[in-house]
């Protein structure tokens, strides 16, 4: 598996390296520190399929540097790795076709399971964005992209779908929360639907939001 890291701070990506080589045992890592550097890197690389772009990377010029590379490798799974991440910029990648947003303080193990979660076919966002975005909206969703139909408040979950909850909310994959749960990835996707559906939601960033927002959970 190739994966692009790219941030101007040779510190970020020394402390990264290590982490990025747990995702695969035949992980080869491809660096840079501007976007030109990136685009060249990537292209002489062969297809990629991760890319960590620094939001601030020299000559990316923001979301319109992530539609380039978009554009250009359309294959890869995007990741904005941000200092100080918001509303806007989050809801502005995930316009431009990201797979997540990853803040430089997280930890190495929860930058571990939020890419491993990318690497699924999920999306990533942090959980305090995507509760201040809600807060923001006044505890309401409009976006019919990210809108659970159904209200938490009247969902009960059972004790099976219960124990995945909080893993979900931690951002594990799926095989990361059988192991924790003792249970096979058909058994967890089987819980996961079912959360899914009581919920209104199609896909986890809906499910997480929904989780989020309301945060009444009863178990029966």
């Amino acid at each position: 598996m190739r994966i692009l890291l790219a941030d101007d701070q040779r510190l970020l990506r020394d402390a990264v390296r290590p982490f990025l080589s747990k995702l695969s045992p035949k992980t080869h890592l491809i660096e840079a520190s501007t976007f030109e550097e990136a685009m060249s890197a990537a292209a002489e690389s062969g297809e990629v399929s991760l890319a960590l772009l620094g939001q601030s990377l020299p000559g990316m010029d923001g979301v319109s540097g992530i539609r380039v590379f978009r554009r250009e490798f359309p294959l890869a799974k995007v990741v904005v790795v941000s200092a100080s991440p918001d509303i806007g910029m989050m809801l502005e990648a995930m316009d431009a076709g990201t797979s997540g947003v990853i803040s430089k303080t997280i930890s190495g193990r929860g930058m571990l399971n939020a890419l491993r979660l990318i690497m699924s076919g999920e999306t990533y966002l942090p959980a305090e964005l995507v509760l201040a975005a809600t807060r923001f909206a006044g505890g309401k969703v409009s976006e019919a992209e990210t809108s659970p139909q159904a209200p938490i408040e009247s969902t009960s979950f059972s004790p099976a779908e219960a124990e995945v909850i909080p893993l979900l909310l931690d951002g594990l994959s799926n095989k990361a929360i059988a192991q924790h749960c003792g249970a096979g990835e058909a058994a967890v996707k089987a819980r996961l639907r079912g959360i899914y559906k009581k919920l209104g939601a199609v896909n986890r960033p809906q499910a997480v939001w929904a989780l989020l927002a309301h945060g009444k959970i009863r178990s029966i």
